[in-house]
């Protein structure tokens, strides 16, 4: 143990019980033996810094030495002036006297231990080792312990309304955020703020004080960001596990069965699909036999031609393309109705249809796009396999083997190096979508999609809808779409290439930087289903023509039949009656736009509780629970 010395008063003790010599007044040279004790406590620190002894430690021996001597100084000045008082008085009896009361003295003390408290403090900070804040960090706090240290220094509160605004990560931010604070987890001592009280605020080292909330703009060099919810309402945690190589995937451990079956508290915790519910239901699962060779034989018809499809189709896009960019739609004769409604609803409204690029999957609709206006490029052999009829639900086999079709047309035109503008059929135009995907204005990403609005675990974490999307040609879309091909298998299985384009989006972020923008579902830009069956305050301004929409999408419907009836009522349907399932023989007497296409909307009621043009007042409700739209 070192040897200190602590003075008390006039007199002072030695640790190692050495006496000392009594003096009778204080001196001067009490000065020079504080001098001598602050050296000593600051030698006694330097020792210990290097020693696993917690920092208050030194720290309060420096206050005790700090008191020590201002309590030595302040009783030595006080007694010299008492004592040079007195005898002035005695000596110089008659001789003028200064006239300075107790007070006056007691002020002047004060002042100069004062001072000289501040002058020892100074010299004791500029002596300390320079090593003793990070020593403090690398001990931890009450919190942040020293076994967690190496990957959790400290933790701070951010706005999540203004993170998600200073950094776009690009998934749709759920509208609810108010009042929603972020976590920062720091990972090493430099990477605190820098302002002493806030870094000591971060590491939790006053438990009286809440986590001090901080700015979105203090970003450190890197920043990992983890997107938190609990799906199904579960007994929930997150394990963080440091000093581990980095991974950049969250696996996901449920109580349940081995096959299928919800959660089980009664068993043991289970490496689990991320797409597996609450309830039970697998969302994600490997392709089986027959979806293999569908795909294996899809797959190897592409590769084949593939070549010489690009060489025309190249000639096409040179011919119609606008600034590099095409809209690009894919459409069977099921579901052409649509395909004409939109072409002629944008006749309606004076659009330029010049760079919208159809891939027909079949002979009819190629002659009926025609007929319209639009721009085919028709390959029977990679079509082959789809079949002509409307699906009869979403997620039937029919529709999911046009779903091929959706991945085939864009992955062409992407991998010859033009952007383009993805859309379904059941789309209609307010205002060209090309003048904002063209503004340079626009934060700038890779891919642009509209909000599904959907949040089940399987759409985690973009609900990308894959009818109305934007991709910019690069390398990363490109080897992007190319997986999506090589992924056909799993459309088959899961019945959605939405589903499987999602998982790759997320993928692809990860591994290849990727940039993703999905618009949330409250962007008056784009609406869908989503605001037709929901949110009735938007559908309002749309029918008054107050919104500030470019396109309306028909998402969210069971079947064509019923977008054919809410296009409609909405007063956006522009096909004439002898148009409807109709091949171009059966219906062109002179020109088809002239034959099929209304000027202006064919406005007719069919429920009263789905959005309409005009009241429908007398129309029955299409869902059980519905209320009229007006």
């Amino acid at each position: 143990m070192d040897s200190y010395t602590v003075e008390r008063g006039g007199g002072s003790r030695s640790r190692n019980n050495t006496p000392n010599r009594q003096r009778s007044r204080p001196s001067s040279g009490n000065f020079s033996n504080n001098d001598n004790l602050i050296q000593t406590a600051i030698k006694t620190t330097a020792k210990r810094s290097s020693s696993t002894q917690p920092l208050f430690r030194t720290v309060t021996w420096i206050l005790i030495v700090l008191c020590s001597s201002f309590l030595s100084f302040y009783g030595g000045v006080w007694t010299g002036l008492q004592a040079s008082s007195s005898s002035t008085n005695n000596n110089n009896i008659g001789a003028p006297t200064l006239n300075i009361n107790d007070h006056e003295i007691q002020r002047r003390v004060e002042k100069l231990a004062k001072q000289k408290v501040k002058e020892q403090l100074d010299t004791l900070c500029k002596q300390l080792p320079k090593d003793d804040l990070s020593s403090i960090y690398e001990r931890g706090s009450s919190l942040f312990t020293k076994s967690i240290s190496s990957y959790a220094k400290g933790l701070a509160r951010v706005s999540k309304t203004d993170l998600m605004s200073e950094f776009d990560f690009g998934v749709p931010p759920n509208a609810d955020s108010e009042g929603i604070d972020a976590l920062i987890l720091y990972n090493k001592h430099d990477s605190l703020p820098s302002n002493e009280n806030i870094a000591r605020a971060v590491r939790y080292e006053d438990p009286t004080k809440p986590l001090p909330f901080l700015s979105a703009k203090t970003a450190t060099e890197t920043m990992n960001v983890v997107l938190m919810a609990n799906p199904g309402n579960t007994r929930q945690c997150f394990a963080l596990v440091g000093s581990q190589y980095q991974s950049y995937h969250i696996q996901r451990w449920m109580r349940r069965p081995d096959r299928q079956g919800s959660l089980d508290p009664r068993m043991p915790l289970k490496l689990t699909s991320r797409a597996w519910t609450a309830s039970g239901r697998q969302e994600f699962f490997p392709p089986k036999e027959k979806h293999v060779k569908s795909h294996q034989k899809k797959l190897l018809t592409y590769l084949t031609e593939a070549p010489d499809i690009k060489v025309r189709l190249k000639s096409l896009l040179e011919k119609i393309h606008i600034k590099k960019t095409v809209v690009v739609l894919t459409c069977n004769h099921g579901q052409s109705e649509l395909l004409m409604n939109f072409a002629c609803s944008a006749h309606s409204r004076g659009f330029d249809l010049k760079n919208v690029l159809v891939f027909p999957t079949d002979l009819e609709t190629k002659e009926l796009a025609e007929g319209v206006g639009l721009t085919t490029f028709y390959e029977e052999k990679l079509m082959a396999s789809i079949p002509k009829k409307a699906a009869n639900v979403y997620g039937d086999s029919t529709f999911t083997s046009v779903m091929f079709a959706k991945v085939l047309c864009v992955q062409l035109v992407n991998e010859l190096g033009y952007n383009l503008l993805f859309q379904d059929a059941d789309i209609v135009w307010y205002k060209n979508p090309l003048d904002y995907f063209h503004d340079k204005s626009i934060p700038q990403f890779d891919l642009y999609f509209q909000d599904d609005g959907s949040r089940q675990e399987r759409y985690a974490p973009y609900s990308a809808n894959s009818g109305f999307y934007f991709v910019r040609s690069n390398s990363r879309t490109q080897h992007l779409f190319r997986q999506l091909i090589y992924s056909s298998d799993l459309i088959d299985a899961w019945n959605s290439h939405q589903q499987v384009l999602i998982a790759l989006l997320g993928e692809h972020s990860s591994v290849f930087g990727l940039s993703i923008k999905i618009y949330e579902k409250e962007t008056e830009e784009f609406p869908g289903g989503l605001q037709y069956h929901r949110k009735k305050d938007i559908m309002k301004k749309i029918m008054s023509g107050e919104s500030k929409a470019y396109i309306f999408h028909m998402s969210w419907t069971n079947n064509k039949d019923n977008k054919l009836k809410f296009f409609q009522q909405m007063g956006e349907w522009y096909l004439n009656e002898q148009c409807i399932g109709k091949q171009v023989e059966n219906v062109v007497h002179g020109s088809l736009v002239t034959d099929c296409c209304s000027a202006k909307p064919l406005i007719t009621c069919h429920y009263k509780d789905k959005p309409s043009k005009i009241p429908c007042k007398d129309s029955p409700n299409i869902d059980a629970k519905g209320k009229s739209f007006w």
